[in-house]
């Protein structure tokens, strides 16, 4: 009776454990340094459809280290199990667990699990870089920067234990393009003026005391690429519809290169509005044609993109009719304007001219009130009356005389002309015998 009942109980035991089925996670915070203390934690986890009895049986958590680590502290809950670990031995272990149900040794092994944890000499962390465009994580080893743009490169200190607490730090810095510098900060900024690929490291000296030391190198390849400044489209005018037209997109940045264009009637956002993708690798242009089945006004958008910067342009574009082209209707149009504009030009240096000629004939007065003041101008010299004209020993009589200014005028005037004046009897000059 006593064995049937083992045996039942065994039976069931079994039954259990085949419903119970569970894995067993392991995890661990390592690298860690040496002499730091490292955290290793286990878990189980039920798997899926899987049925749990009710009360839960309790579970023994088992460990196994490689020597000469060593567990310094242990701690457990219902389905999870932790320790801490240390060792001044640099090395690569090996950790198992396994679980067994409480106050059952002959029952099967609930689940078992295995992990490894790396204890280094050196200083553990990790190189950030950030510029003003977004952070670039440390996760990988090959990062794509902008040129011209101040970079700041930080290491990153990995201490769960605070093991480093009182330690004092050097940094020395080589960045690749000869540039070096040392610093007692963990961070510095550096600008990359050209692009290329470079190789660049940092040298972290960590400093425990007098005597003790712990030291470690972290480098990246960077490739730093130039920003896009300006897009530029060849060829963007206006076409007849129905017709193919080509363009040339110039992108003003660093290969490689992602475009994407679009026809609208309006700027809008590439990105969400189905646009026409192309992959520039090595080259900055990109050829690119478009045919028009309706007239009237189009936008032509184009957004260029690499690792490190973008930009989008719009430029406008005109279609018209099959036929005749706008331009004719503008030629003359244009032909007419300057045609009036000449013409115009031409009246008023006309009217000014006459105006000019005008005031040059009006100068001269010519009534019998100005004659007294041309007497200087128009009468001759005595010199020349006495040798040419006036006989001699008349010449008083002759230059007191008011005919002589008329005889001997410069300006020629005609007897109707002469009516006007007021008519005074003249001396009559006889010729000597």
């Amino acid at each position: 009776m006593t064995s049937l009942k083992l045996l039942f109980l065994l039976s069931t035991q079994v039954l259990s454990g085949l419903c119970w089925q569970y894995d067993l996670v392991l995890s661990n915070n390592g690298p860690v340094t040496t002499g730091a203390q490292g955290r290793v934690a286990a878990r189980l986890v039920p798997r899926a459809g899987s049925r749990q009895e009710t009360p839960q049986p309790s579970y023994t958590f088992h460990w196994y280290l490689e020597s000469p680590l060593a567990i310094l502290q242990r701690s457990e809950q219902e389905l999870t199990s932790s320790i801490t670990v240390h060792s001044l031995t640099p090395k690569m272990y090996a950790l198992r667990a396994w679980v067994t149900q409480k106050e059952c040794s002959w029952c099967p092994t609930v689940a078992h699990g295995s992990t490894k944890l790396l204890v280094t000499d050196s200083v553990v962390g990790t190189l950030s870089l950030l510029q003003p465009n977004g952070s670039i994580t440390s996760s990988s080893k090959e990062y794509e920067l902008a040129t011209q743009t101040p970079t700041k490169i930080s290491f990153i200190l990995y201490d769960p234990s605070d093991y480093f607490d009182t330690a004092t730090f050097r940094y020395f810095w080589e960045f690749g393009d000869g540039e070096r510098m040392v610093t007692n900060k963990s961070c510095t900024l550096h600008v990359y003026p050209t692009p290329g690929i470079y190789q660049m490291h940092v040298d972290v000296v960590a400093y425990l005391n007098h005597s003790q030391q712990k030291t470690g190198v972290y480098g990246a390849s960077l490739k730093l690429l130039d920003t896009i400044k300006k897009i530029e489209v060849k060829s963007v005018e206006d076409t007849q519809a129905d017709h193919r037209m080509d363009f040339y997109v110039y992108v003003n940045g660093s290969p490689p290169l992602q475009i994407c264009w679009l026809i609208s009637r309006s700027c809008v956002p590439v990105i969400g509005h189905g646009c026409h993708p192309i992959e520039l690798l090595r080259s900055t242009v990109a050829n690119l044609s478009h045919t028009f089945t309706e007239l009237g006004p189009y936008t032509f958008n184009v957004r260029a993109e690499n690792s490190v910067s973008n930009l989008q342009a719009c430029y406008k574009i005109t279609t018209w009719q099959n036929g005749i082209h706008p331009i004719w209707f503008i030629v003359p149009c244009v032909t007419l304007f300057t045609a009036i504009l000449l013409f115009i030009l031409s009246i008023v240096m006309r009217k000014s001219k006459a105006q000019k000629d005008a005031v040059e004939v009006a100068d001269f007065d010519f009534s019998p009130s100005s004659d007294n003041s041309m007497k200087d101008i128009w009468v001759p010299s005595r010199r020349n009356v006495r040798g040419c004209c006036i006989p001699c020993g008349r010449l008083e009589n002759t230059s007191r005389s008011p005919s002589g200014r008329e005889v001997h005028s410069l300006l020629s005037f005609s007897h109707s002309q002469l009516r006007d004046y007021t008519r005074r009897p003249k001396v009559r000059v006889s010729s000597p015998l």
